[in-house]
């Protein structure tokens, strides 16, 4: 008996197993041997069956001298077995003949999880030398990078005319996927005896109203003349170029395909000389909601290869904070795990495909999005019952690509004490952190607060401690929050910005406030309110206090926070190039001058903006706003190429090595 044993992908619900050969000799010429041949597997057989459960697919086939020819005899599948009863074999001259099992397809996936190897057990009317066999090994057939923390949903133009080519002209926003094998192999063309190739199902979800996302319809994998890339994996972009009968990996869309990958009709492969492989269609899109199907038409099953493809969104405004989810899987995906009449062949078990970095080797690469935060302790106070001052955490992506993060807390003591603003992110930004202390009694409570930006960019833990005090005798003069004067929101205070405080009696005959003992300039002051210029010769980092002083009697100390720089944009702070407000009535022209007034940016900073999905943005000025006191003026042009809509104007400052950036401002385009 011999047996080579087929690589079998650990996702497969209809695996086909290597083929049983039995070389069988020293029998008397002439004898008539019978009976039945029983294959068990530790998994279910999956051929497929007729009503009965017989099964034509798999073949036992009888060589006595002529070659290998076909029983007539069906295979009985019965759960995790199938039978080729009554078998009867004439015995040739010289009494040696040959027999095969081939065919027999199984559901690898119910093996536990790391097996390594799908073995089988025999029984037959035969004495053969071992009647346990091993019929598969088991690897994983898919690895994949894909957008699976999100994908921004920005701003961003559709061409005209949808092509790649189009695509990429216009810069429409996209973000990759990578399809890599696991094994030489797992991505296959269609077989003799299956209903399809090798397909993917990729899901997209949470996408906002008016998004559009659009894929290529034939994509050149990483063998091909000219491999189809978005251009953010190490790729240049490309449409990709593939030769027909070449032997290289080629993915097709499958027209019409059901929500689990199955039926539909693949787009016809490519004939004749080199084919550029531009077209490009939409994914329809229900609630945010949709999916695509990928089949494999062409490949090469002696070499590991891999695919990659943009997914182009294509959206009018859209927020900066918003992502649209993926997944991928094999497909079509199913959970029929037993021989069956009708499912399709292949299917496979809907597993999450791991990282597949590891498979190409580029994990460390560049083009990658990596988190950089720094683990500094942060330590906040606040007095029972009252709201902390914040710590401000500066997230940071030191790799390529966009970067998506979220902030969460594991506690030591207590629960859900800490808030988050804001608790996700996009690329370089930043997140504030206080506690609210309802419910807590005086005392020290300890968190760890965790950045995560998934398993490829990382994740940093920064220990936080938080000192409640217990209220003391109360001062008619309260602080209740300090924040920036532009926005209202909890910020780091910025030498010579605008900043606000909220409490209680705070007007008098005579009011003061100190930070960090300096006297601060004060521009208003009412019974709840108090408008003020933050002293110059700040710290630019670390922790102050402030105190307002009314008529002789001071508040407790409030503490703040400093920042070297922390911009944020005034309520219709944003003036179009004929000096209206920015409003839905009155847009802001494609290639047009923006006036935005802001505070928090100290002299001489290095300001850039985004909007949309267009980064990095230069500004024609950035500096003081003329006889505005603690006020900045940023001028900026509007990219020519952004679709009309309401899109997302952020203001970053570089300081100290660190990017500090506004919170998104709707910014209405024309």
């Amino acid at each position: 008996m011999a047996i080579n044993p087929a690589q079998v992908r650990s996702e497969g619900l209809t695996e086909q197993l290597a083929d049983i050969l039995f070389f069988c000799s020293s029998h008397n010429s002439g004898a008539t041997i019978t009976g039945n041949y029983t294959l068990f597997l530790p998994v279910n057989v999956t051929n497929r069956v007729d009503a009965n459960n017989l099964t034509s697919q798999a073949v036992f086939s009888i060589d006595t001298g002529l070659g290998l020819t076909p029983s007539a005899v069906p295979g009985a599948v019965n759960g995790n077995s199938i039978s080729f009863n009554g078998i009867s074999i004439l015995v040739p001259a010289g009494g040696s003949f040959n027999l095969r099992i081939s065919n027999v397809r199984a559901a690898v996936n119910q093996l536990p999880s790391g097996t390594a190897t799908v073995t089988g057990i025999l029984s037959t009317p035969l004495a053969v030398n071992n009647s346990q066999v091993a019929l598969g090994l088991v690897y994983r057939g898919l690895y994949a990078t894909l957008a699976d923390e999100g994908i921004p949903c920005y701003g961003s133009p559709v061409p005209a005319t949808l092509s790649v080519t189009n695509f990429f002209a216009a810069q429409t926003t996209l973000a990759s996927t990578r399809l890599t094998e696991g094994i030489p192999g797992a991505f296959t063309a269609r077989g003799t005896t299956d209903d399809t190739g090798t397909r993917f199902l990729i899901k997209y979800s949470a996408f906002p109203a008016g998004a559009h996302i659009y894929l290529p319809d034939m994509v050149a994998g990483s063998d091909a003349f000219v491999p189809t890339s978005g251009g953010d994996l190490g790729l240049p972009q490309s449409e990709g170029e593939y030769v027909p009968g070449s032997g290289t990996l080629l993915l097709v869309r499958v027209q019409g395909a059901a929500a689990d990958g199955s039926g539909g009709t693949p787009l016809a492969t490519p004939t004749g000389g080199p084919t550029l492989l531009n077209a490009a269609s939409e994914v329809p899109l229900t609630n945010g909601v949709g999916y695509a199907v990928y089949e494999v038409a062409d490949s090469n099953i002696l070499r590991v290869e891999n695919a990659q493809f943009p997914t182009f969104v294509g959206i009018t405004g859209g927020s900066a904070g918003v992502v649209g989810q993926e997944s991928v899987s094999f497909g079509p995906v199913s959970t029929i795990n037993t021989a069956s009449a009708s499912d399709p062949m292949p299917r496979f078990a809907a597993v999450v495909p791991p990282s597949d970095c590891s498979v190409v080797g580029d994990c460390q690469a560049s083009y990658f999005p990596h988190l950089s935060v720094s683990p500094t302790p942060i330590q906040l106070t606040a007095v029972a019952g009252l709201n902390s001052q914040f710590g401000y955490i500066p997230v940071i992506n030191s790799g390529g690509g966009l970067l998506i993060w979220n902030a969460s807390a594991k506690y030591q003591n207590g629960s859900g004490w800490l808030v988050f603003d804001p608790p996700s992110g996009i690329d370089t930004a930043g997140v504030r952190v206080y506690a609210k202390t309802t419910g807590l009694s005086a005392g020290t409570y300890q968190a760890t607060v965790v950045i995560d930006a998934g398993p490829l960019a990382g994740t940093q833990s920064i220990p936080l401690t938080l000192t409640v005090q217990p209220v003391l005798p109360s001062t008619p003069v309260t602080i209740g929050a300090i924040v920036n004067a532009a926005t209202f929101a909890n910020s780091p205070l910025v030498s010579g910005s605008l900043a606000t405080i909220f409490g209680a009696h705070l007007s008098g005959n005579q009011v003061s406030v100190t930070v960090e003992g300096q006297p601060a300039t004060l521009l208003y002051a009412g019974a709840t309110q108090i408008n003020f210029q933050v002293p110059s010769g700040l710290p630019t980092q670390g922790f102050g206090h402030v105190i307002v002083t009314v008529d002789g009697v001071s508040s407790l100390p409030s503490t703040i926070l400093f920042a070297p720089a922390f911009p944020e944009t005034f309520a219709s702070g944003v003036l179009n190039q004929d000096y209206s407000v920015n409003s839905t009535s009155k847009p802001a022209a494609g290639g047009s001058l923006l006036q935005i007034f802001v505070t928090g940016l100290p002299s001489g900073a290095t300001v850039t903006a985004q909007i949309g999905n267009r980064l990095g943005l230069t500004p024609t000025y950035a500096g003081p706003a003329p006889s505005l006191v603690g006020v900045q003026q940023v001028n900026v042009q509007v990219p020519a190429s952004l679709p009309s809509g309401t899109t997302q104007l952020i203001l970053c400052a570089a300081a100290n090595g660190l990017p500090y950036c506004s919170d998104p401002f709707p910014l209405v385009i024309q």
